[in-house]
């Protein structure tokens, strides 16, 4: 006999059937509690307590047991009936609600007992492929299929831990030119990109050294295991100033060794230097002087508002040191009054005080003693009055009362009186 069978003999059974109703039933159950219960005493009372608590206990874990037990049976059927269909179960996940789909039987059986009716839903393990059961949610598990498998997560050589930190060297350099060295510490490589994309590989472990070449954005992070670029800081690079100068042949029109210079930039912020030593600032057009033989650095530098520097170096040659441009001879008697008389020549352009004095190497006595330009040694000798003996080497110095920048105070040299 089917489910079905038995479920239509009890519609029938019960169909149309109604309890008579009897009236002195009723009054006897109202007599009964209206009558005084009598007191009970504390003993009593707390006695029935205790046996209602421990009652309640033990049927709450019956009841929790049973409920756990049916709930592992209903996952055990539906298991075993999906086995043995060769049907896997089918989840479909959507945003507020999961849908599954299983097997499904008739869709419930009816209890009947005198006072009430239950409803006591039932899977039947007879699989139909047109019939479907839905349920709306499924809150704490979720039933996977024996045939889906998940990959192992891929692990790459760059791969940095999660709870690992990088160590990102500082991108100090600010303009064109700067030449700095980035340190990578960390077990993975590092990476620079140029303003022009250009990608430069710092290994890890190691230090590499760079030069900046072009302005704009210089980036430095790592690249991913796909092969993707994530910065972690930048820096801007600005632009040098631009900067050039010229120098002309050595001259003496104004008695010094003078070199002219010209300076070729847009910024104000310029400093010259001779020898990397600072001889004048702020200028695009100066002179300086060179007093000493041999190769001289020139080198004049700028700055622009970004405080990035330019700085060009050249050198100069001057074949002898500077002496007062003097002579080592003369004649007392030339008609040419340029040959006839001793003052060496700077003496008599720069507007300067000195003191010249001529020595007589014999005896070291001085013959000739002058301040004045115009009056220059003619061959006499004070101390006598006479013409200072021929063909003879005297000594003269000259003391600079007010030298100019990096000049001697002290001149000195021979002079021959023909």
């Amino acid at each position: 006999m089917t489910n079905k069978n038995i479920e239509e003999l009890f519609k029938q059974a019960l169909e149309g059937h109604e309890l008579p109703y009897d009236a002195s039933a009723w009054k006897g159950l109202t007599n009964k509690l209206d009558k005084n219960i009598p007191a009970q005493s504390p003993v009593k009372v707390w006695r029935w307590v205790l046996g209602s608590v421990v009652l309640i206990s033990i049927t709450s874990l019956l009841l929790w047991n049973n409920s756990k037990e049916t709930s592992n049976t209903k996952k055990n059927e539906i298991g075993e009936n999906t086995s043995q269909k060769g049907k896997p179960t089918k989840i479909e996940k959507s945003t507020n609600k999961q849908d599954v789909t299983i097997p499904k039987g008739e869709k419930q059986a009816v209890a009947i007992t005198q006072e009430n009716v239950f409803e006591i839903p039932t899977i039947d393990t007879d699989y139909n492929e047109n019939e479907n059961l839905h349920v709306d949610e499924i809150q704490k598990e979720e039933i996977v299929s024996t045939d889906e498998r998940i990959d192992p997560v891929q692990k790459h050589e760059n791969d940095v831990p999660v709870n690992s930190s990088i160590v990102y060297p500082t991108l100090s350099f600010n303009c064109i030119g700067d030449q700095k060295v980035l340190s990578n510490k960390n077990a993975t490589d590092l990476v620079l990109v140029t303003p022009s994309n250009l990608q430069l590989i710092i290994p890890a472990k190691s230090e590499t050294s760079v030069t900046i070449e072009e302005k704009g954005y210089y980036r430095i992070g790592k690249m991913s295991a796909e092969g993707i670029f994530n910065e972690h800081t930048n820096q801007l690079v600005n632009e040098s100033p631009s900067l050039d100068f010229s120098v002309e042949d050595l001259n003496y029109l104004n008695g010094l060794p003078t070199l002219p210079i010209n300076i070729k930039s847009n910024e104000t912020t310029i400093a010259i230097y001779l020898n990397n030593k600072l001889v004048a600032s702020n200028l695009k057009e100066t002179e300086i002087y060179l007093f000493k033989k041999g190769a001289n650095q020139v080198s004049i530098s700028c700055s622009n508002e970004f405080n990035c520097k330019a700085s060009i170096t050249k050198t100069v040659n001057t074949v002898e040191d500077y002496n007062l441009l003097a002579v080592n001879a003369f004649d007392p008697f030339s008609n040419d009054t340029r040959k006839s008389t001793f003052m060496p020549f700077a003496l008599t352009q720069r507007k300067t005080a000195f003191n010249l004095i001529i020595i007589d190497p014999s005896d070291g006595g001085i013959v000739f003693e002058s301040s004045d330009a115009s009056n220059a040694w003619d061959g006499y000798d004070k101390r006598n009055g006479k013409m200072a003996a021929a063909n003879k080497a005297y000594i003269w110095k000259v003391n600079i009362a007010n030298p100019e920048h990096k000049e001697n105070i002290e001149y000195k040299g021979t002079i021959v009186r023909l």
